[in-house]
């Protein structure tokens, strides 16, 4: 690794502190706690240009004590174009309030979206995308018996920057840098809630095994002032499976 690469490292690693003084900076009725998460992405063939992948996940807050349980399938992708994809499923989200401290109830909400992926090619083998997706988010409340129905509109704006040389860039052994920025757009309230920005560390192990270390910044909606503010550091780590051989370089770099 040559010392521009290796002081990117460094760099990455030095963005993932970023939640401490963002705590500082929060006001002082504003409390922030922080989330952890482990999430596996099988992916798996379908025919020709689409593909399937599936979503297990895990989520924990132990200082506002609820954890969620994801399962997300079916799932599709179509590459329509090397710069475009078409994103389609379903997730299962089971939320665990495990005492009544926080005032919830335990809900289970099936969350269907469709989108698409629109990616930038370049020559440096920058994976630069924006993922947009339409949520019809429907949920059960446990304690009321009731169901309620919420549309989110969600963009990503990310990149992915490749740790080696051109000749190497996404090949197993290598790392990538990971950033994004993801504003969510609530049409019932007509406002954005949440917004998050991300950085982290991806190590290619395998062509069909990928992890990823990542950090979140979450701003949230917190009353009385019911204005944006930093309220959750939210750590991350993620798994990506490929079921034939190749597969996640060309879903995930299509064009590279």
């Amino acid at each position: 690794m040559t010392i521009a690469r290796a002081r990117l490292v460094v760099l990455v690693f030095g963005l993932l502190a970023v939640g401490a003084p963002l705590r500082a900076q929060s006001p002082d009725h504003v409390n922030v706690t922080d989330e952890y998460r482990f999430t596996l992405f099988p992916h798996y063939p379908i025919t020709g240009k689409v593909s399937g992948f599936g979503y297990a996940g895990w989520v924990t807050n132990p200082e506002s004590d609820y954890d969620l349980w994801y399962l997300g399938t079916p799932g599709f992708i179509y590459q329509a174009k090397p710069w475009l994809q078409v994103w389609t499923g379903l997730f299962l989200i089971y939320t665990d309030n495990t005492t009544a401290i926080n005032g919830r109830e335990d809900t289970l909400e099936l969350r269907p979206f469709v989108g698409a992926k629109i990616f930038l090619p370049n020559r440096l083998k920058w994976n630069i995308y924006n993922l947009t997706r339409l949520e019809f988010r429907q949920t059960y409340h446990h304690d009321t018996h009731e169901w309620t129905n919420v549309e989110r509109l969600r963009s990503r704006f990310g990149v992915e920057i490749p740790l080696a040389s051109l000749d190497k860039a996404w090949q197993p052994r290598t790392l990538y840098a990971v950033a994004n920025a993801e504003p969510m757009y609530r049409y019932d309230r007509d406002e954005i809630d949440p917004a998050r920005a991300q950085v982290g560390i991806g190590y290619i192990a395998h062509h069909q095994v990928r992890a990823e270390f990542l950090y979140y910044a979450n701003w949230g909606r917190v009353a009385p002032d019911n204005d944006l503010h930093f309220n959750q550091n939210i750590w991350r780590l993620n798994v990506k499976v490929g079921l034939s051989h190749r597969l996640l370089g060309r879903v995930l770099e299509p064009g590279q």
